[in-house]
């Protein structure tokens, strides 16, 4: 029997996309033969998502949908999906269509031998397609930041389309402090393994609704990334901080 994957969907607002994007997605994995289960992560949108996401999960019990009504967040309604999650693989994609969910069968797929798959839009074979000019350059910017933070080149640390090893998540989440919109670029910044590997796609424009990013994502980008470098300095001083506090225990 296959190792079963969790599809993590976080959702705010999405009331007009969740019933389509569901039914894509399990048509989609059920074509491929590929056993799953949707984890729907809703942060109490006032628009009814959750109340939708409920009704289809009477109909297929492989539909697990959750409401948070004091947190809020991207990253950590991600994190919040991987605690609820029982597949053996996570693969995380936004409910708005602009991640292709034809090249999650292949992201599954390479999460056999790798420990995290990331969907990318600088990539061979992927592209951005109508994405608004200061959000490409933001995320050529992020690129350029993850060279220097990363040991692993990754070519689209920003990217929200991702899968990774349950293994993986559990040695890394107690150094995690999700916040913000972008998971996968603290991820990359704490986790150790050189097996990541990247799936070209094309980012869709949305169906319905309207975007949730703003000026606030560059406020948690740049958060983040003093987060990690703190995380990352930290780590290499660990013997020496040790060190002092034995010796601050030695008296003559």
């Amino acid at each position: 029997m296959q190792n079963k994957t969790s599809i993590i969907l976080p959702t705010y607002n999405e009331a007009g996309n969740i019933k389509n994007c569901v039914e894509t997605i399990t048509n989609v994995l059920e074509t491929e033969s590929l056993p799953f289960e949707i984890i729907i992560v809703d942060d109490n949108s006032p628009d009814g998502t959750f109340e939708v996401a409920k009704v289809m999960a009477e109909y297929d019990k492989r539909i697990k949908p959750f409401v948070r009504i004091k947190e809020k967040g991207l990253s950590s309604a991600v994190t919040f999906g991987y605690e609820k999650a029982t597949g053996d693989r996570f693969v995380v994609v936004d409910a708005d269509f602009q991640h292709d969910y034809t090249k999650i069968p292949e992201v599954i797929r390479l999460l056999e031998e790798n420990d995290i798959v990331v969907a990318s839009r600088r990539s061979k074979n992927g592209g951005y397609g109508n994405f608004p000019i200061l959000r490409k350059f933001a995320s050529l910017f992020a690129t350029k930041i993850s060279e220097w933070l990363f040991p692993v080149s990754i070519s689209d640390p920003m990217s929200g389309f991702f899968g990774i090893r349950k293994s993986i998540y559990l040695e890394t989440k107690d150094k995690l402090h999700p916040r913000g919109y972008k998971i996968l670029f603290e991820i990359l910044g704490v986790v150790k393994t050189e097996k990541i590997v990247e799936v070209g796609y094309t980012f869709g424009l949305r169906t319905w609704g309207e975007s949730k990013l703003d000026s606030g994502v560059i406020f948690y980008f740049v958060w983040d990334l003093l987060s990690i470098k703190w995380y990352q300095w930290k780590q290499s001083h660990q013997y020496l901080f040790g060190s002092k506090e034995r010796n601050s225990h030695i008296h003559p």
